[in-house]
This record gives structure tokens, sequence and C-alpha cells, in this order.
């Protein structure tokens, strides 16, 4: 009796493990087709702020000829 129980329990956790393996994705191996492929919808548009200017690219930086005054710390 002893020896059908200990089997039980060894055999019940390695048939679980088989299965949650075998249902969790049966696809997964499974290769798409060429066809099948997705693409990007949002490839093709263009970025709408591409060619705009910066605005601030020609202001000078007003702290660019100020001394650092931790400098000398």
């Amino acid at each position: 009796m002893k020896i059908k129980s200990v089997t039980m329990l060894a055999i019940a956790p390695i048939l679980s493990l088989a299965l949650v393996t075998a249902c969790t994705n049966p696809c997964a191996a499974k290769e798409k087709p060429a066809g099948d492929r997705t693409e990007n919808p949002c490839a093709a548009k263009e970025n709408p702020c591409a060619a705009k200017e910066n605005p601030c690219a020609a202001k000078e930086n007003p702290c660019a000829a100020k001394e650092n005054p931790c400098a000398a710390k």
C-alpha cells in the first residue's frame, strides 16, 4: 500500500506539469505563414513636427557669460 501511495504522489505532479506546459500555448512552436505578418500601421506616417524649426535655437544663453559662484569653493 505504501508503494502505491508513494507512486501516485510522484506521478501526479509530473502529469500536472506536463498538462500545464502542453496547454499553455500550443501555437508557440508553429511558424506564421509569410503572408500573415502584421506590420506597423504607423510606420509610413510622417512626423508633422519634423520640418519645424526650433524657436529657441537662435536665442542666446543668458547665463553663458556669468561666472559660476561655486567654482572657487
